[in-house]
């Protein structure tokens, strides 16, 4: 590999301090209460994201704006960035997100409006490697057992469907690694979550345990087989992902341990509305000049993970997002601040990873940004954009977790504490040195003992540890 090439954004001039209300809503609606954090307006988003957000309805702005980053994050997969908690723990792009909705509720915007269109090149390139791969399979399946066969192509593919097999996802996961010498972003999207989760109940188990590992760089997985024939290898998965959800299929999804084991807390969760008698939404038409935009920002992608020259990969590309770091401590330190006063346990750990995914966000954006612009270096007006977008996108994932898993978080968390054995302070330690018997009832009620009052006087006298002073007072010997 070659030397990393570094992207160095100026230092922010100043940092405004944070509004004080707490809605999350795009720059465009109205209400009577401003607004805390919004978006841009559509013509103020970064290059493919702006496209897309502009020609859709209303309602579905935000759910286009959260796709279309996650898909963008799948072909950034060179990009790498620091973030201020971390210390100097890189991070590389990867977002998890479900967009839910009920029957009928629009959800395949997703899929014909952003993911058809932004990763159209990687699937063209992964099919032209899949069919090397069959033209593989067709060949030993017709050649003799004598035929010596020519090496297997050496194809490296990065979607993949969500029903896919443990070992396949690894083989995936490891080829780059491979070939290449480093980890590639591998890509999963499905629009029927529902009909992966009963397909292959055991298997997508197993790929929700991945799913929290590759949603951080340098976090491996590994397998190790006895059989020959199957794959074995210790990778370092890097996965973004696009689930499109019925609400009960979510729930089926999001189980006690993917609350509790941190699955939640990776996920950016977008909830169309279920309004009754809305109309159907209308997403306009790209123009050849919006689809022109959307090409030439895939293809600037596109080049900075492949080389053309000789097919190699583009050395690692770190973004210098320091100047952003007052506005992370900031929302931060306020998210602190309310977790004092509201003692949520699941506010307290919900909002440390929805900083993190609002970061990358935020650093994607600063990207297509510096792409669109020709430079390196962000002026003021694209600091602020991308500001905004950090701030909007953390509240936003953190009110929607809360929304949807808070209050069964917080019942889960108080059963655990319930039901794990507590460090008892002993009977006689909690005594005064001079106590009465009323004293030592009323201590042992509230620890739950079971031995009787009279048990513990008499052996505390026979051991020396207490005499009795006047009737019912007794005072410690030790």
């Amino acid at each position: 590999m070659t030397d990393n090439t570094v992207i160095l954004f100026p230092e922010e001039e100043g940092s405004k301090s944070l509004p004080s209300s707490h809605e999350t809503i795009i720059e465009d609606e109205s209400e009577e209460k401003p607004p805390k954090y919004s978006l841009p307006k559509d013509k103020d988003e970064p290059p493919v994201v702006r496209e897309l957000m502009t020609n859709a309805p209303g309602p579905f702005k935000v759910p286009t704006f959260f796709s279309s980053v996650t898909c963008l994050t799948a072909l950034g997969t060179r990009i790498r960035v620091y973030y201020p908690y971390d210390g100097m723990n890189e991070h590389a792009l990867l977002l998890q997100t479900i967009i839910t909705g009920e029957q009928s509720s629009g959800k395949s915007f997703a899929r014909t409006n952003v993911e058809s269109v932004i990763m159209a090149p990687m699937k063209k390139r992964d099919d032209e490697q899949r069919r090397q791969e069959q033209a593989y399979r067709e060949l030993k399946q017709t050649a003799s057992k004598t035929e010596k066969l020519p090496d297997a192509p050496r194809t490296v593919i990065r979607t993949c469907p969500i029903s896919i097999s443990i070992a396949q996802l690894i083989k995936r996961a490891d080829a780059p690694q491979r070939y290449y010498g480093t980890p590639l972003t591998l890509w999963s999207f499905t629009d029927e979550l529902s009909a992966a989760v009963e397909s292959n109940k055991r298997a997508f188990s197993n790929i929700k345990t991945i799913a929290r590992t590759s949603y951080d760089l340098h976090s491996t997985y590994g397998v190790d087989y006895l059989s020959d024939n199957a794959y074995s290898a210790t990778v370092d998965i890097l996965q973004s992902s696009l689930y499109l959800s019925t609400p009960s299929a979510l729930d089926a999804y999001a189980d006690k341990g993917f609350i509790e084991g941190g699955g939640v807390t990776r996920t950016i969760l977008v909830q169309l509305s279920d309004a009754l008698a809305e109309e159907a939404p209308i997403f306009k038409t790209l123009t050849a000049k919006q689809k022109a935009i959307i090409d030439r920002t895939l293809e600037q992608m596109d080049a900075d993970v492949y080389n053309k020259d000789d097919g190699s990969i583009q050395p690692e590309m770190y973004i210098d997002m320091s100047w952003m770091f007052p506005a992370v401590h900031e929302w931060c330190n306020e998210q602190n601040r309310l977790i004092l006063r509201s003692g949520s346990r699941a506010h307290n750990t919900f909002f440390k990873r929805s900083s993190v995914s609002a970061f990358r966000i935020a650093t994607l954006c600063a990207y297509l940004y510096g792409l669109e612009c020709g430079s390196q270096k962000l002026s003021t007006k694209y600091r602020k954009r991308v500001r905004q977008i950090y701030l909007f996108s953390a509240q936003y994932i953190l009110d929607s977790m809360l929304r949807k898993w808070g209050k069964r978080y917080e019942e889960l968390t108080q059963q655990r504490i319930q039901g794990e054995s507590q460090v008892r302070v002993p009977v006689f330690d909690q005594l005064s040195e001079t106590f009465t018997r009323d004293q030592l009832d009323e201590i042992i009620k509230r620890c739950e003992v079971s031995t009787p009052t009279r048990v513990f006087l008499s052996k505390w006298k026979a051991k020396g540890w207490i005499k009795e002073t006047q009737k019912h007072v007794y005072q410690k010997q030790t």
